[in-house]
């Protein structure tokens, strides 16, 4: 039997064909798969690069804040208590009579090293507005570490003059 020349044709096309077939299963199919990954992976090890830079510019002004902190704390001397603090800038104020109380705020024991925090709870009762507002600036604005958690205020009236209940809590660092 003859194979004619058109059925050699016909017979080479196919086999050219299934040829080619076979090279993109075996060899471009797997070739442009591993590329995709390759492309996700190069996306997701990008997106983990941006979030470990964030992290580390965040970890320097954790650091910076911290040196700055103990900066301070050395700054204000060893011998620094926060009731004495609070205690002498109300007298400066004039405003010592007007303290109902002042007792020690109590922390959980999470922190364990050589910072730890303190805190005292004040109540002034018939303090007016331009007391108040020294007495507020130089605990904050004092350089000393000092900050105020919680502040409750309330209006009274006092021998028809209107004057403010005072809850305050400051916090520090030892």
């Amino acid at each position: 039997m003859r194979v004619k020349r058109r059925e050699k044709l016909l017979l080479l096309a196919s086999g050219i064909i299934v040829l080619v077939l076979v090279y993109h299963l075996l060899v471009i199919s797997p070739a442009l798969s591993r590329q995709e990954a390759l492309v996700r992976h190069i996306a997701n090890k990008e997106a983990d690069l941006k979030k470990i830079k964030a992290l580390s510019n965040e970890w320097e002004r954790f650091q910076r804040s911290r040196t700055e902190a103990e900066k301070m704390l050395k700054q204000r001397g060893e011998r620094f208590t926060l009731l004495s603090y609070l205690e002498g800038i109300s007298r400066q104020l004039g405003i010592n009579s007007k303290i109902h109380y002042m007792k020690p705020l109590t922390f959980q024991d999470e922190l364990k090293g050589s910072i730890r925090p303190e805190g005292i709870e004040i109540k002034l009762d018939g303090v007016a507005t331009r007391e108040l507002i020294p007495f507020l600036q130089r605990i904050e604005h004092a350089g000393k570490l000092l900050n105020i958690r919680r502040i409750r205020i309330q209006r009274t009236s006092k021998e028809g003059e209107d004057y403010l209940s005072v809850t305050l809590q400051v916090h520090t660092y030892v």
